[in-house]
């Protein structure tokens, strides 16, 4: 009698319907258009190919399913073996977030956070394999936040998927890897040049966010410095810092801290007119090298300090659109992440806990 082998794999699969394939085909459109991919014909061409020859393994029938093209664009790059620039991986990332992922718990942003972060800090550095595998791994991750799998079907805790991207990365830098498939189906395009994680019998759970402060402490200070910035009285500053969620008043937080430097920056931005005086300065404080890229997204948010405050004060920074995505806030949190005006949550947190262990220990004493 032969065993059964057990699997964390789903075996729902089936052909999409010509209208299913033409909801996909627009979508595909659409994301191609955000990437600015839409010219790049090899690209586009191999993921219209992907598009029309895959099958759907539990992705079907899921009302708003942007999974599957953009799965089509990171098979097409896997296939093409393009490597994609930081910039076009980090919106590659928010576009995938906010089409697929509707109802967010706070768990999944600070998750997503620190994986902007990752790509931040790492991926200049990365080996080319890696930069060819990211835009699919990025897609099984948030297949995974969305529906419990990757888009290969195998089912992964919510809770564990900071380990599997992690995980994924890992093997891709230390695999050999495989020739792609010439048209790979929705079910066989997992990630060409990455090792199979299926030998991997456990998965750490992922670090939870604890001991970060409950209440917002709104300072006079900071009312004084965003009305300096605003140019709005202390009243609006005071009622619309009540209404925020927390992550965006710690937000402004930072930036208040950092005002000094804020004032560094778009001073030699603005004098100079030119930012080799901004850069050598920055990588100064930053205490690391940082690529043109990366001087020109961090220059861009300072002059557009102004503009994030009080889109965050007003709550602006929402989704446009019935395919419309906002990811300037994103965009610009990214540049005060390299300058070092804004905390990750996770640097944060263990800011916090340092602090909670010198108040225990000076209590104990």
């Amino acid at each position: 009698m032969k065993s059964k082998s057990k699997s964390n794999h789903t075996s729902d699969v089936s052909v999409p319907s010509e209208e299913e394939k033409r909801c996909m085909k627009e979508r595909l459109t659409r994301c191609l258009q955000l990437l600015k991919l839409n010219h790049d014909d090899k690209i586009t061409k191999t993921a219209f190919d992907l598009i029309e020859r895959s099958s759907v393994n539990g992705l079907k029938s899921r009302n708003g399913n942007w999974i599957i093209p953009l799965n089509a664009i990171a098979g097409s790059c896997l296939l093409n073996q393009r490597v994609s620039p930081q910039s076009e991986v980090y919106d590659f990332l928010t576009i995938a977030v906010t089409m697929s992922l509707e109802n967010r718990t706070k768990a999944i942003d600070e998750l997503i956070f620190r994986i902007y972060r990752d790509i931040m800090s790492t991926y200049e550095s990365l080996d080319g394999k890696l930069k060819i595998a990211y835009p699919k791994i990025i897609v099984d991750v948030v297949a995974i936040l969305a529906w419990g799998v990757d888009t290969s079907g195998k089912k992964t805790p919510v809770h564990n998927v900071e380990v599997y991207y992690q995980t994924r990365k890992s093997d891709v830098i230390s695999s050999t890897p495989p020739p792609p498939p010439i048209i790979p189906s929705e079910t066989s395009v997992t990630t060409a040049t990455a090792a199979s994680i299926e030998s991997i019998e456990s998965i750490e759970k992922a670090p939870k966010i604890e001991n970060e402060p409950v209440d917002k402490k709104i300072e006079p200070q900071l009312i004084s410095v965003l009305t300096t910035i605003t140019g709005r009285s202390k009243k609006e500053i005071q009622a619309s810092l009540e209404k925020l969620e927390r992550r965006d008043f710690l937000r402004l937080n930072d930036l208040y801290k950092n005002y000094n430097k804020i004032q560094k920056y778009s001073k030699l931005i603005t004098e100079m007119g030119v930012l080799q005086k901004f850069k050598t300065e920055l990588e100064r404080d930053v205490g690391r090298k940082l690529s043109s890229h990366q001087i020109q997204h961090a220059a861009n948010s300072i002059r557009k300090t102004k503009l994030y405050i009080e889109n965050v004060l007003d709550g602006k920074f929402i989704p446009h659109g019935s395919y419309g995505i906002n990811h300037i806030k994103h965009n610009l949190e990214y540049g005060y992440l390299i300058v070092g005006l804004m905390q990750s949550s996770r640097k944060r947190t263990n800011t916090n806990e340092r602090g909670h262990e010198r108040d225990q220990n000076k209590a104990n004493k």
